[in-house]
């Protein structure tokens, strides 16, 4: 990825003060895990953070907000990545900034605008077919998150609970491409993975899933993004946290504002 010039200088002050942080030869591994709507641009952030500090390794593995939270507990991972909110007296919580999550729509269905009332009526399988809401004759299939993960949960939490049996993907990529292939589908994603398919994006209660409206919290399915440690982290973690809440051309580039 090719960054615009005006990037390049925060960027170069800000690895230079972590390579202060960070004594030159400190061998160290950090280990990441968590949702994996973070998971790309934590990698990103990581291959620079390694670049500058010969002897530190970055392990990302996404999985989910829930696995990551619980394996911080657990002290088998350095930082969680979280979608969700939690409150733990041994945690320290640094926001990243603002992710909004787009419905996502085959191409067959004729809808460009899902109310939250049209969603409850989705997910509680009381509308089965497109035509209830103006669309086209074609049933509802559902693609979606599984319990536990993160994206699963604000979805639940700030716009309907599901209450019959769905399809489930791994990761926002797999549910874009699932719907994309799947007549008469409905899925949701991080704004971040839509590059390219803007077309299946649809407004949620009237309003279009845009930076601005996300940034500004017009758009309403939205939630934090977070990068937990132990209050107890060494150093090195909390400078590597520090440099991915600073790098804001990467977390532009991946939908966190």
């Amino acid at each position: 990825m090719r960054l615009p010039s005006r990037f390049l200088a925060p960027m170069s002050a800000l690895l230079v003060l972590v390579s202060l942080v960070v004594p030159a030869g400190a061998a160290q591994t950090i280990n990441v895990s968590g949702t994996t709507n973070l998971a790309p641009l934590v990698s990103t952030a990581a291959a620079a953070y390694e670049k500058a500090n010969p002897g530190v390794t970055i392990s990302v593995k996404g999985i989910s907000s829930g696995a990551g939270i619980a394996s911080l507990k657990a002290k088998q991972v350095d930082i969680a990545m979280s979608d969700v909110a939690v409150s733990d007296p041994d945690f320290a919580d640094t926001i990243l900034g603002v992710v909004g999550f787009a419905f996502v729509v085959a191409p067959d269905v004729g809808i460009k605008n899902l109310t939250q009332k049209d969603a409850v009526a989705i997910y509680s399988g009381k509308v089965t077919n497109w035509k209830a809401l103006g669309g086209k004759d074609e049933k509802i299939v559902l693609i979606g998150r599984q319990i536990g993960t993160g994206t699963r949960f604000v979805f639940e939490d700030k716009v309907a609970k599901t209450l019959i049996p769905i399809d489930t993907e791994n990761n926002a990529t797999a549910v874009i491409n699932k719907v994309l292939a799947t007549p008469g589908a409905l899925g949701y994603s991080a704004t971040g993975f839509i590059d390219g398919h803007q077309s299946m994006v649809i407004n949620y209660e009237g309003v279009a899933p845009t930076e601005a409206n996300i940034r500004n919290h017009t758009y309403p399915f939205a939630t934090d993004e977070h990068l937990y440690t132990l209050k107890t982290a060494d150093a090195a973690i909390t400078a590597f946290v520090q440099y991915v809440k600073n790098d804001t051309a990467v977390l532009r580039d991946n939908g966190v504002f």
